[in-house]
């Protein structure tokens, strides 16, 4: 008898214990869950024509989802709560303060966001087109969630969104015009690159933004410096009249 007490008094620990951050479990209704953190940075859309590249998180080498989530969770339970924060981030990539600029309201996430993030969270730093990496100030919003893993699914509707002016480069931007190719010297893991550029009135570039880059330094200088030279019909209004406007690009590397 005592030693089924114990057990049940441990299998009742266990289950009051918060759960993982990241791994999936089965709860009693057979339905498959998760707890989670996701982070949202709070950027400005117009690429910086000093910057090459923006602080970026560096996930891969240091996982945010470590740990247990600030509370417990039950079977009923389905957790969605933001905190808003403002990290400052050294020219390491290395957070170096963190406060809480907008709570939750919920002592157990305010408490919790920046000691978390403080530990794990790490960056890849910002380059300026003269080589310099930089550190930052960050607008993030820390969204918990913990409930059932849901599918979504198409919901059978078209929205259609108002088009806007869009410049258009007077030559493919390709693999060959941010420098791609046999004897870039880019590791095998670099499968190709993003990001936003710029364009004025009369078709030039001012300002190049790698949303996806190498983190090879010279070389995303480079390629900005390269994309910076690339010639645009600029965007246009209805009447015809040129304006500034973003350019999203996107070029795989041949492998």
């Amino acid at each position: 008898m005592m030693i089924a007490l114990a057990i049940t008094a441990a299998a009742l620990t266990q289950a009051a214990l918060p759960p993982k951050l990241g791994e999936p479990w089965i709860g009693a209704d057979r339905n498959q869950r998760e707890a989670s953190i996701g982070l949202q940075i709070d950027r400005s859309a117009e690429p910086d024509p000093e910057l090459v590249r923006g602080l970026q998180i560096n996930w891969k080498d240091f996982p945010y989802q470590k740990g247990r989530f600030p509370i417990a969770v039950t079977d009923a339970d389905d957790h969605n709560v933001a905190v808003g924060i403002i990290l400052d981030v050294a020219a390491t990539g290395v957070p170096q303060s963190c406060r809480v600029a907008t709570p939750s309201g919920k002592a157990a996430f305010d408490d919790h966001a920046c000691p978390h993030l403080m530990r794990y969270l790490r960056f890849y730093p910002a380059l300026s087109r003269s080589g310099t990496r930089l550190g930052g100030t960050l607008a993030i919003r820390v969204r918990y969630s913990a409930g059932p893993i849901r599918v979504q699914t198409a919901a059978g509707g078209v929205v259609l969104m108002p088009t806007r002016p869009m410049p258009r480069p007077l030559a493919p931007i390709n693999a060959a015009t941010v420098g791609f190719g046999p004897g870039d010297g880019l590791p095998p893991s670099v499968g190709g690159t993003s990001g936003s550029l710029k364009v004025e009135a009369d078709g030039s570039v001012s300002g190049c933004m790698l949303a996806a880059p190498t983190q090879v330094d010279a070389f995303d200088i480079k390629m900005c410096e390269r994309l910076r030279a690339v010639k645009f019909a600029p965007a246009r209004e209805r009447d015809g009249r040129a304006i500034s406007a973003r350019f999203s690009f996107g070029v795989a590397r041949p492998q």
